[in-house]
């Protein structure tokens, strides 16, 4: 291997590392979300009661925050 081929591969290895895809923390959280998912759906596991109530829990906590802040809005634009 001549130096000029180490000097190419030596390039094409740093700008690999400087262009290649940034970490996406959202798609880690996705797939975590997904494996608890298909644990659930299995129900192989223990804690496959505790994994549907944080399910239910996480979706009717914004549907509730939204209903208390309308009350709260309503309260205050009415008194």
């Amino acid at each position: 291997m001549n130096a000029t081929t180490r000097s190419l591969n030596h390039a094409g290895g740093l700008y690999r590392r400087a262009l290649r895809r940034p970490p996406r923390p959202i798609e880690k959280l996705e797939h975590g979300i997904e494996h608890l998912h298909d644990i659930e759906a299995r129900g192989e596991s223990g804690e496959t009661p505790f994994i549907a109530m944080a399910g239910v829990i996480l979706f009717l906590l914004p549907i509730a925050a939204f209903i208390a802040a309308a009350a709260f809005i309503a309260y205050y634009v009415i008194a």
